[in-house]
């Protein structure tokens, strides 16, 4: 799998996810994804890729707020909010993004992912002449980490 091909999930659905399954979820910035986020559902095995737009111009009744996201995952909006001050809660490990934007991984699965996004880090950086510790270097390199760690590990990421 090259790309992720990401879900538009419903409303409905979304109000059904636990998030004791959310893997991976992005907060938006200034600049990469400011308009929504892109969350990652674990089942056994099967890895369920989702995204969810329209917050800048939400009329927050049909959609999937900023708030409601807020109220789904809570844990999420605390690591977030915390994001400054220290890079892990009780459920996440955050990593910073560059340009406001953030990555929160599920701290059962960050140890196994890690090394799989450093190397995709650094492949950039290699690429950009970089030796620095340029944060805007993560954005492009979380999610080709994610589907290597998925390929070797034999997980398999939903298609739709």
């Amino acid at each position: 799998m090259e790309n992720i091909k990401y879900i538009n999930i419903s409303k409905e659905d979304f109000e059904k996810i636990d998030e004791k399954d959310v893997m991976f979820i992005t907060n938006p910035g200034r600049m990469g994804d400011e308009d929504g986020s892109y969350f990652i559902v674990k089942n056994g095995n099967v890895f369920n890729p989702y995204r969810v737009s329209g917050w800048m111009y939400s009329n927050g009744n049909e959609e999937i707020t900023l708030d409601k996201f807020f109220r789904q995952f809570p844990l999420w909006k605390d690591m977030w909010n915390k994001s400054s001050e220290t890079n892990k809660n009780e459920k996440y490990t955050y990593i910073y993004m560059g340009f406001g934007n953030g990555l929160s991984i599920d701290n059962s699965i960050y140890e196994e992912f890690e090394p799989y996004f450093i190397d995709e880090v650094n492949k950039i950086k290699e690429k950009h002449g970089d030796t620095g510790n340029n944060p805007s270097f993560n954005y492009p390199a979380w999610e080709p980490a994610f589907i290597k760690m998925c390929n070797e590990k034999k997980y398999t990421i939903k298609d739709v």
